[in-house]
């Protein structure tokens, strides 16, 4: 028997899921055509450049005002089933220091505390370097108790964080809002600061399902 790769099917990974970012604006050539799958391939890569110490979204580059988000739509299937919620790229530090990653239940520019899921329990050192990182979460909802709840860990400079239960049990999730979910990235480099020193993370892949 002989195998034949098609082409898309070499850059397929466990890991992609059907769910990416949108655009975030209300009307753009870049939107997702009606009744084709939201995937991220409009929007990913995202790179953005950090030159300061605090914690700070990544934010959606056609659209600043927002965070660059993955939407979970209503009415797919996924109430009362364990999804996932996938992020992968690079961070590249300019100077000494450490860095956390916080995954986020919003589309909110600003930090809200009481949305985060999971953050990076130590800060990880990477100095002056340039390194891989992943987001992994494992998460179940419900309508009927209204609540989001599951697991996530991650991997940055090659140090493993271990999968912990989400810092905060979200309530009133309705499998009929739309978005029924929004997914977002915080990142603190506490070595960012201006020029050479600044912080870079380029987002490749960034999807949920």
């Amino acid at each position: 028997m002989t195998l034949v790769w098609r082409e898309e099917e070499k850059i397929m990974s466990l890991s992609d899921r059907p769910y990416g970012p949108t655009t975030g604006a209300a009307n753009s050539a870049a939107q997702s055509a009606l009744n084709v799958q939201a995937g991220g391939a409009a929007v990913l890569p995202v790179s953005q450049t950090f030159v300061a110490a605090t914690e700070a979204k990544i934010l959606n580059p056609f659209n600043s005002a927002v965070a660059l988000a993955v939407p979970l739509p209503p009415d797919t299937g996924l109430e009362q089933t364990v999804f996932d919620v996938f992020i992968s790229g690079y961070i590249k530090t300019g100077a000494s220091g450490t860095i956390v990653l916080g995954l986020y239940a919003d589309a909110l520019a600003a930090v809200t505390a009481g949305n985060l899921l999971h953050k990076t329990a130590s800060a990880v050192t990477q100095n002056s370097a340039t390194a891989p990182f992943f987001i992994h979460a494992t998460l179940i909802y419900d309508s009927m108790s209204g609540k989001l709840t599951g697991k996530a860990g991650e991997m940055i400079n090659n140090v493993i964080d271990p999968e912990i239960a989400v810092s905060n049990v979200l309530t009133g999730i309705s499998n009929l809002a739309n978005p029924v979910l929004n997914f977002s990235l915080s990142v603190t480099s506490s070595g960012a600061a201006a020029g050479a020193a600044a912080t870079v993370i380029n987002i490749q892949k960034f999807n949920a399902g």
